[in-house]
């Protein structure tokens, strides 16, 4: 079984290497923007920075997280992703809304480094591993999967512009689009359960 969900993730990803090459550039320019944007704050905004990240690591380790309230917040952004990414990628709007999405989401990640990486000992290290790597390493490439899908369907949309069809056509028409994006959905949820629920425990650990 696992054999066959690699073979299929290889064939998957050979069958639409044009569209990860874009998305990932398009991921890679928003960790790069966000990285940067930390790194020439004034050191007045930097230092505040630093010790909003240093109360989030004491609180952490002084009390227990609310779980429930990062499930939640983890859940909402997870949903809103995908949920941007389906919405345009039926219109014919969705190429370039979709790349905005995967630069958005890196800047996320990139300026959630940035913050970390300001204490670059031992502890800024293992900071970024626990909150900014393992996260998502299930999260990211369940939104690139999302962005391809959604930008074959965007491309699709566009080429079958000029044809009739009736709301019950293409709602017919997109079932196995949307039946897709659930099992992305899925996936990701997985990432959010991680991150909402094994991040805050590593990083007592810190």
């Amino acid at each position: 079984m696992l054999e066959n969900a690699k073979r299929r993730i290889f064939t998957d990803v050979l069958d639409n290497k044009a569209q990860y090459l874009l998305l990932v550039f398009f991921l890679v320019v928003g960790i790069t923007a966000g990285t940067f944007t930390v790194s020439n704050l004034h050191m007045g905004t930097k230092e505040a920075l630093e010790s909003y990240r240093d109360s989030i690591f004491i609180s952490v380790k002084s009390a227990d997280p609310d779980f429930w309230g990062i499930f939640l917040h983890s859940l909402l952004n997870h949903t809103l992703f995908i949920g941007v990414i389906i919405t345009f990628s039926l219109m014919m709007l969705g190429i370039p809304v979709i790349a905005a999405t995967l630069i958005f989401k890196g800047f996320c990640v990139g300026f959630t480094i940035g913050v970390l990486a300001l204490d670059m000992s031992i502890g800024g290290f293992l900071a970024i591993v626990v909150c900014a790597f393992l996260p998502n390493l299930i999260l990211i490439p369940c939104i690139c999967k999302a962005g391809v899908l959604g930008l074959n369907n965007a491309i699709q949309v566009f080429k079958t512009r000029h044809i009739p069809k009736t709301p019950q056509d293409k709602l017919i028409s997109s079932r196995p689009y949307f039946y897709k994006m659930l099992i992305v959905y899925a996936c990701g949820f997985s990432g959010v359960l991680f991150e909402s629920l094994l991040t805050p425990a590593l990083m007592k650990l810190i």
